[in-house]
This record gives C-alpha cells, structure tokens and sequence, in this order.
C-alpha cells in the first residue's frame, strides 16, 4: 500500500506542475475573468511554477538549480511589480527565467525517456515538455531582443507577447502582428517551429514504441 502512495504521489506532484504551466499560460485571462492586476497574476504563476518545479523534481542537482534560477526569477517577477522598467530586474528575470525553463526541459525529457510504460506521469510530462519548449522559446526571444533591439516588430514589448509569439510559432500558425525581421530572429523563430514538430513526432514514435513493448 506504501508504494502506490507513493506512485500517485508523484502523479500528482506531475499534474500540480501541469496545472501551473497551463495558469502561466492563461494568467492574463484570469486576470480579466477575476478582475485581478495582470501584474500581481503574473507573479503569483511564476511563483507557483517555481514551487510545483520543486515539488517535481526528485535528485538534488536539479533541485539546487529550479532553487537557484527559480530565486532570480521569482526576484526579477517581483521587483517588475513593484517598479516601472528597470534593466537589472529585466535582466535578471530574463536569465532567470530561461536558465529555469532549460532545466525543467531537461529534467522532463529525461523522465520521458527512461520511462518503461505509459502512465499518466508520463503523458502529463509529455505535455508538459511541450508547453516548456513554448516558454524556453519565449524566453531566448525576449533575450534576443533585449540585446538586440529591433529584432522584432510588434506594437508592444511586454513579456507575455514574446510568449504569445513563441506558442504561435511552435504551433505554426502565424497572424501577422509579431514580424522576425533580423535573419537572427527569423532562424531562431524557424527553430521554435521545427523543434515543435520534431517534438510531436518524436513524442508520438516513442509513445507507440513503449505502448508495443507493453
């Protein structure tokens, strides 16, 4: 009885992370749909991203590291809330927030592929690893154009249009309103959607592949 405590367990602490992936997702529209500041909503998913990371994750390395850039970008979410623009707090919850998304990228793929059987672990990470490469994309994005103003045109440059601009890529579909215009932005957008498609495919090949095996 002690081990499927601990297997639902671990299941659940895969759909608390599912969960905060999908509220980071949709916190502007919480934010309408409860009449809370977009801001403060904004804080309080990453936070709890941060927290159900934590939860996630079972070996210390990848813990220290969710700790480490989960703190700078939980700082930088804040100190965004708390002040108008500022380029340190900018920066560090840019770097922040990409360090964090690479790590969670990695740890889930890895779960994914030492996975034997297909559970509801496996697919909630599945999905999850999917939603990451979103936010990963959208992070080097708005890292590039930190760096490199210009690289896109959009009407504004507030951090949820560089993830609105990455899952738009990653599913391929294109509007128009957010333009690559540098070769550097439109190879990294090429990127985003290719490694999208690559994703399913694999994710799909390998589902089949330990579904067979069964």
């Amino acid at each position: 009885s002690k081990v499927i405590v601990k297997k639902q367990n671990l299941i659940y602490k895969f759909e608390l992370f599912f969960v905060a992936l999908v509220l980071r997702i949709l916190y502007p529209f919480f934010a309408l749909l409860f009449l809370v500041p977009q801001d403060l909503l904004n804080l309080i998913s990453f936070t709890l991203l941060v927290f159900a990371s934590l939860i996630m994750a079972i070996k210390r390395i990848p813990k220290f590291l969710i700790l480490i850039f989960g703190f700078f970008g939980v700082l930088g979410s804040f100190g965004g809330f708390l002040t108008y623009e500022n380029a340190a707090i900018n920066l560090l919850r840019i770097y922040g927030t990409c360090f964090l998304y690479f790590t969670l990228v990695f740890i889930l793929t890895r779960n994914f592929i030492e996975a034997n059987a297909i559970t509801l672990r496996v697919v909630i990470g599945a999905m999850s690893g999917y939603l990451l490469i979103g936010f990963l994309g959208a992070s080097t994005i708005e890292m590039m154009d930190y760096f490199y103003p210009g690289s896109f045109k959009m009407e504004s440059s507030t951090s949820y249009d560089y993830y609105y601009f990455s899952f738009i890529s990653l599913v391929t579909v294109g509007y128009g309103d957010i333009v690559p215009l540098t070769y550097a932005a439109k190879s990294l957008t090429v990127l985003i959607s290719v490694t999208g498609q690559f994703y399913i495919t694999l994710g799909l090949a390998s589902l089949v592949s330990k579904f067979l095996s069964k």
